[in-house]
């Protein structure tokens, strides 16, 4: 990974973090309504329902936010753009072990 463009897409890294972070937070609360329903058979509560539904639209968001970032960034500086998708392999790669339970 090189630095050169770090400083370029900056904006747009920060925004992946926030669209990652929500989608953790919305696949935790996810799993655990669907682990009460499987192991004590309990149905989500509509205030759980309600919440899944409002992390999943922070979701969403973000990934909006992600995607009009990287349009932005692309449309400045290619090579940026470049090597933003270059370093979010490189995450991608390094987490899979963790990521596939290995």
């Amino acid at each position: 990974m090189t630095d050169q463009h770090r400083s370029a897409y900056q904006l747009a890294m920060r925004s992946y973090n926030a669209m990652e972070t929500t989608k953790r937070r919305h696949f935790d609360y996810l799993t655990l309504i669907e682990t009460r329903k499987k192991k004590f058979n309990l149905d989500a509560t509509p205030a759980q329902t309600q919440m899944l539904q409002a992390l999943l639209r922070d979701h969403d968001e973000e990934v909006r936010t992600f995607k009009a970032c990287c349009d932005d960034l692309k449309a400045a500086d290619a090579a940026a753009h470049a090597a933003l998708f270059a370093y979010l392999a490189e995450i991608n790669k390094a987490m899979a072990p963790i990521h596939n339970g290995h």
